[in-house]
């Protein structure tokens, strides 16, 4: 194996392989951070494109709360952030004004959830509400429990665990904010630091293969270069993780993505496919004028029926652009139309939710981008969300593999804000801290 050039290399320059960089180059060792996109930030993706009459997020865009790394961060930065205001809305069958879309059953829900944890069980979403909220009376509770949990938490609740669900929704109810400018703020801050530190950042350089002993990792890319180090932390999406070879082994390098460890870590690989995993495709619309002014007064999230159900506004902003948000069964319909047909489907979503005219809405549209995050070819995805072995699955995945392999992400998050920039932070500085504390 070659000689040792950095004391750690990290994959992936997402939230958490930039956050782990900062603290390593600042503590002193020397980084490189490989990066398969051509910018670094992974989902955190705000872009300046032309047509759009500011920076727009086509990925992360709020934070979750008084959460305590990410608003250290953006303080250290001296990056400005504004609390999103607005009421969540439902609007059905074009119909406005149901504001609980859990019909008055949300207490009940909550206390048969804390119910099931008081047990000391848990189980998929599905079957818990088959078991305690049956029959006809329940339909509405059930339809919306599960809207709720795929356009949120990106769950699958035929999988994803109840609990987790449970613990995660009792923290409802917090202050939101967005980043003045975007992510790409916080993302640039964390780049300047790593620099400063003199930390290597190289993009378009998607790791292939992953050659290692203990003390020693060896990272060979797309185009055949090859990287030395001591450590190894591995930040790449669970999208990629749960990659399988498509083809026998021998072409199996010719996957897009996807990484091959000699000698293998099979166990590890196994607890990441058993983390739950959701998609999402974001829809970004800017129109001549804000036509949602009235109707959409005091309102920042919009639950609909459509088949592009969940759009918000940029509240309380003065903002011409909507974002759609699209997951689960409605998406996989979206996902085979070509963009001409997607952007039509967008914009009679919005003309049956705002009572306009489909081509009166094709003539405001000054811009639309479609944030297609599944066919990225580096994220295949969207977020992480807990099922009943996520808790185990963490477990082994948290554990470095003879010191030398360490695996960071949202995924491996342990807290009160899953699936977020403020558990990828997290995880990025922990598994840092964990290096820093070896020697």
């Amino acid at each position: 194996m070659a000689e040792i050039n950095y004391s750690v290399i990290i994959i992936g320059a997402g939230a958490a392989g930039l956050m782990a960089a900062r603290e390593l180059s600042a503590a002193g060792r020397s980084v490189l951070v490989l990066e398969a996109a051509k910018t670094p930030g992974g989902r955190m993706l705000t872009l300046q494109e032309e047509g759009f009459s500011g920076p727009v997020e086509a990925g992360a865009e709020f934070v979750h709360g008084a959460l305590p790394l990410s608003l250290q961060l953006l303080k250290e930065g001296g990056i400005t952030y504004r609390p999103v205001r607005g009421k969540m809305m439902q609007v059905q069958k074009g119909e406005w004004g149901k504001r609980n879309m859990f019909d008055g059953q949300w207490e009940e829900l909550m206390q048969k959830m804390e119910a099931l944890e008081e047990q000391g069980q848990d189980l998929p979403v599905a079957d818990f509400l088959a078991r305690e909220f049956p029959g006809e009376k329940y339909a509405g509770l059930r339809e919306s429990v599960q809207r709720f949990a795929e356009g949120y938490d990106l769950a699958d609740v035929k999988t994803a665990s109840t609990l987790a669900l449970y613990r995660e929704w009792q923290e409802e109810g917090q202050e939101e904010y967005r980043i003045d400018g975007g992510y790409g703020r916080l993302v640039q801050f964390l780049i300047d630091e790593c620099r400063a530190g003199g930390c290597l950042i190289e993009n378009s350089s998607p790791a292939k293969e992953i050659r290692w002993q203990p003390g020693r990792v060896e990272v060979v890319t797309a185009d055949g270069r090859s990287y030395s180090g001591g450590k190894l932390i591995i930040t790449v999406s669970l999208g990629i993780l749960q990659m399988e070879p498509a083809v026998p082994e021998s072409v199996s390098k010719q996957q897009t993505g996807f990484l091959q460890f000699f000698p293998p870590i099979p166990g590890h690989l196994q607890a990441a496919r058993q983390l739950g995993y959701g998609a999402v495709t974001k829809i970004l619309m800017e129109f001549r004028e804000p036509f949602w002014r009235e109707k959409g007064k005091g309102v920042s999230f919009i639950l609909s029926d459509e088949p592009i159900p969940t759009w918000w506004l940029q509240s309380p902003d003065e903002s011409r652009l909507l974002t759609g948000w699209l997951t689960g069964a409605a998406l996989k319909k979206f996902a085979g139309l070509d963009q001409e047909e997607r952007i039509k489907r967008c914009l009679r979503s919005l003309a049956s939710i705002f009572g306009q005219g489909p081509d009166w809405l094709q003539d405001q549209l000054v811009k639309a981008f479609i944030a297609d995050w599944p066919s990225s070819p580096y994220i295949k995805g969207g977020y992480s969300f807990d099922t009943v072995e996520s808790e185990q699955a963490r477990k082994v995945l948290r554990q470095a593999i003879e010191d030398t392999l360490f695996f960071a992400g949202e995924a491996l998050y342990e807290g009160p804000s899953p699936g977020t920039v403020e558990a990828a932070f997290t995880s990025g500085k922990e598994a840092a801290e964990k290096i820093i504390a070896q020697s």
